[in-house]
């Protein structure tokens, strides 16, 4: 669910996250983007949240796209910056296809 995925994000919980990750996930960290299976997926997140620990994370915006995937945007507050961050979820999947963190 949308809170349980938030509260992940806020506490940095990669394994958390993973659980709602479909077969395949785009993340893009800054500029560098990817798509990684399940498990690589979570190391890439183990290692954002490792070297910027989340600090507060709050969803500023939610909503569906014209093909019924819901998404939200969400402010994150870490120990080195600030990130915009995207989730969108696949509604074939029911599962998060994409997160990105945009530095702001």
């Amino acid at each position: 669910s949308l809170d349980n995925i938030a509260a992940a994000i806020r506490t940095g919980n990669s394994s958390s996250l993973a659980a709602s990750f479909q077969g395949n996930v785009e993340i893009t960290i800054k500029d560098a983007g990817n798509s990684y299976s399940k498990s690589q997926a979570e190391m890439v997140l183990k290692n954002f949240f490792g070297s910027h620990q989340p600090k507060t994370f709050a969803v500023a915006h939610q909503g569906t796209s014209p093909e019924g995937s819901k998404y939200f945007i969400g402010n994150l507050s870490t120990s080195t910056g600030n990130y915009r961050v995207f989730v969108l979820f696949s509604k074939a999947a029911g599962a998060i296809q994409e997160i990105r963190f945009e530095e702001q």
